[in-house]
């Protein structure tokens, strides 16, 4: 069953991965999700929802992990030094560097701006053009909460991340 189920939304689910992670890591996760798939195929329900959206469902929950992973990561490296640091040492240096950190700052508000779960709603209908039936369904929530939450999503969106020194 998981071969057919591979060959009829494998494309759907690497384009899909490519999207939100980009090219290098999308095979690695698409193997990923499919390793998932078949490790809980005895508790998959027909009555939740088409095996699609429940693969872009499993999909999405190993994006967030990667996700929360990288912003980890991202804020262990902004606080480390920068690779020949020691060689500078002059005032514009150092505020270089206190500009380039306020930067990754900024960014990292940004991606928190949205929760996990908002980010996962925006990709499956925008990219994937999942209905909203079958992107409630990959996110376990239901149907009549999708547009709601877009819109909430998009409001954020639009206030975007506030730099520190508008507040």
């Amino acid at each position: 069953m998981i071969v057919e189920l591979f060959e009829a939304h494998g494309r759907d689910i690497h384009r899909y991965v490519e999207r939100r992670l980009g090219h290098s890591l999308a095979q690695d996760l698409t193997a990923e999700t499919f390793r998932v798939a078949i490790e809980q195929w005895p508790r998959f329900s027909p009555s939740l929802g088409p095996e699609r959206a429940w693969l872009f469902g499993i999909a999405s929950n190993l994006i967030r992990r990667h996700w929360r992973t990288e912003r980890r990561r991202l804020a262990a490296s902004a606080r480390l030094p920068v690779d020949g640091e020691a060689d500078y040492g002059g005032v514009g240096d150092v505020e270089a560097r206190i500009d380039d950190q306020a930067r990754v700052e900024r960014v990292l508000k940004a991606i928190d701006l949205l929760q996990p779960e908002d980010r996962d709603l925006i990709a499956l209908i925008a990219w994937e053009r999942l209905s909203y039936r079958d992107a409630a369904s990959a996110l376990g929530i239901p149907s009549g909460t999708i547009g709601s939450r877009l819109h909430r999503i998009r409001t954020i969106l639009r206030e975007g991340a506030p730099d520190d020194s508008q507040r």
